[in-house]
């Protein structure tokens, strides 16, 4: 049995690899465990912040802990909306605020979070551009929660026509879970139930046909 922790900003990302990916995974013998990253040890919380010196020293934690163990993996999922600046060990910098796409700050995202934590069994991942853009895979799924807004989410549904999941706009105004609380405000203290929830109503593959690159780390992880 080969083991895969992901490493996660908050409680919505962390119930959603445990709905949806976990027993797929389980299936081709991969154990999946979510974490959020510890923000304070010593008081035990844990989940969003700042600061990326957070994220490095979870992960440096589990990369030296189980880096001579061949069955086990670490990786991460982590939006690029909201992304930790600040830290010491920031890799977040003007040079990646300098591309023109979400897509090619991933990427080099992706390829300085490899170089930071040199480990073989490293994975990164970071969101494109946040976890809601994984709903707009299926917007129609929203009324498996608010079940008597059909206007607001048909309005939602006709603002992001035509837009690929995975490129709807980054932005403090137009980032995915923006556009939804602009149209269903309730959201907004009720994602880590509504967003899970419509994920489910969705289904893995769904999502997976609808967001390439997701579909490409869980195609990473299936074949650790």
């Amino acid at each position: 049995m080969k083991k895969v922790f992901v490493v996660v900003e908050g409680e919505t990302e962390e119930r959603f690899l445990r709905k949806l990916v976990y027993d797929h995974l389980i299936l081709k013998g991969i154990h999946l465990e979510a974490q959020q990253w510890i923000t304070n040890r010593k008081l035990g919380t844990s989940g969003g912040g700042k600061s990326f010196d957070r994220i490095y020293n979870h992960l440096r934690h589990l990369s030296s802990k189980y880096q001579h163990d061949p069955n086990t993996f670490i990786s991460t999922m982590i939006d690029l909306y909201g992304f930790p600046r600040q830290g010491n060990y920031a890799i977040y910098d003007a040079e990646i605020d300098r591309l023109s796409s979400g897509l090619q700050k991933v990427q080099r995202l992706e390829e300085k979070f490899a170089n930071l934590i040199p480990s073989r069994n490293f994975i990164p991942y970071v969101q494109l551009h946040e976890f809601e853009a994984l709903l707009f895979s299926d917007i129609d799924a929203l009324a498996t929660f608010y079940t008597d807004r059909p206007d607001s989410i048909a309005a939602l549904k006709n603002e992001v026509a035509g837009q690929a999941p995975e490129d709807i706009n980054e932005t403090p105004q137009n980032a995915p879970s923006k556009r939804i609380i602009r149209h269903l405000k309730p959201y907004e203290k009720q994602k880590t139930t509504a967003g899970v929830m419509t994920a489910e109503a969705i289904g893995l593959q769904k999502i997976r046909n609808s967001c390439p690159r997701f579909d490409q780390w869980i195609t990473r992880l299936e074949t650790i």
